[in-house]
């Protein structure tokens, strides 16, 4: 599979092929969650088998380009590198290798994971170098980092920094900050992903940096649950304010997203189970998962007819829709008659057992002698 989705490393030297292989396996190298993609290779010596190659690595929220440089005729040695930003490591020598690159110093050809070891360290190094560079910059950046790091519970580990354009004076600071929540008590998913992740970026820009965008990324399923990206407008970051009091700001709006989620699935939850137990010789199937929606056979009168219920992930907030299905009629489409209650009475206020004993109350006294006119006129 991985060389279906990577053809080029069927044209790697076999030596070097396993050290990559290993790379591109990796899902996560820093902070941003992602593969390392492998974009092109080449021969040192114009072999038909390739030892050098450029690799995209995921940092914060951009990507790094990387060349990789092997000499497949001394494996033993170890590769070279030309880094896309060519002040970083343009003149290194043995001590700062020694000291943030060790396994590329102590190269390990017999290490699978050599070349994975080495990358790690650089990168890791990289974000040294771009936090050194916040302080030639002023006192506005380097403070955000210091008291980011010092005064909230974002550690290192949790953010990168990149300073833009690579290699000359920067126009734009990005810090990407992983938010550590506890996702564990959000409910049952379909697709529920290994990776719920929330990415904070916020981007500083301007003649002062004083100029501020945050912007903030969600793993998919994430965003799924939370109501889609429309939903995630993250309070906005006024330039008298700083990171150290804004990411906790942040943190706090996707507690309050959780939190709601939580709620909205305990309320579907209830509402199924109080239908259930007012109805259970009708229940024609529902969702037992994430509870948001329920089919009944329901009769008024020898009249015969479903119901099914759809509870929106803002339930209760947002009134169910119900829909009204004839099991007589046909439409001339040749599908059963529907229809769809607009006028249903609600509050989200009302206790669960209320609000469903209102509707049911509703559908039976009020929309069924109309939906049973209605379905005969629109027979096939």
């Amino acid at each position: 599979m991985l060389n279906q989705q990577h053809p080029l490393l069927s044209t790697i030297d076999s030596y070097i092929e396993p050290l990559l292989k290993r790379v591109l396996q990796t899902k996560r190298l820093g902070v941003c969650y992602g593969l390392i993609k492998l974009d092109s290779a080449s021969s040192s010596r114009n072999k038909s088998k390739n030892d050098c190659f450029k690799l995209s690595i995921p940092y914060a929220g951009d990507h790094l380009v990387w060349n990789v440089l092997f000499d497949s005729q001394y494996p033993e040695m170890g590769p070279d590198f030309i880094f896309n930003d060519q002040n970083f490591l343009a003149d290194p020598d043995i001590d700062t290798l020694s000291t943030w690159v060790p396994s590329l110093v102590k190269w390990n050809p017999n290490d699978t994971d050599a070349l994975l070891k080495v990358l790690s360290e650089l990168l890791l190094y990289y974000k040294e170098y771009q936090i050194h560079l916040l302080g030639k910059q002023g006192d506005r950046l380097q403070f955000e980092y210091s008291t980011l790091v010092g005064e909230t519970e974002i550690f290192t580990e949790d953010m990168e920094v990149i300073m833009l354009p690579l290699g000359t004076k920067p126009t734009e600071t990005r810090f990407l900050i992983r938010i550590a929540m506890d996702y564990s008590r959000l409910p049952p998913r379909i697709n529920k992903s290994m990776n719920d992740e929330a990415m904070l970026i916020i981007t500083f820009y301007g003649p002062d940096w004083n100029r501020i965008l945050p912007q903030l990324y969600l793993s998919k399923t994430l965003e799924d649950i939370f109501g889609g990206p429309e939903f995630l407008h993250v309070p906005p970051f006024p330039p008298n304010k700083y990171l150290m009091d804004y990411v906790p700001e942040v943190k706090k709006f996707i507690e309050e997203k959780i939190h709601n989620v939580v709620q909205s699935f305990e309320s579907r939850k209830s509402f199924i189970t109080v239908l259930f137990v007012m109805q259970r010789g009708s229940i024609l199937e529902y969702d037992a998962l994430e509870f948001n929606w329920i089919s009944m056979l329901l009769e008024h009168r020898d009249f015969h007819f479903t119901v099914h219920f759809n509870l929106p992930s803002t339930f209760p907030k947002e009134k169910p829709q119900i829909t009204l299905q004839s099991v007589y009629h046909m439409t001339s489409q040749g599908i059963l008659y529907k229809e769809i209650l607009d006028d249903t009475p609600y509050s989200p206020r009302w206790q669960i057992t209320a609000m469903v004993d209102k509707l049911l109350t509703h559908i039976i006294e009020s929309a069924v002698p109309k939906f049973q006119a209605n379905s005969m006129k629109n027979r096939f």
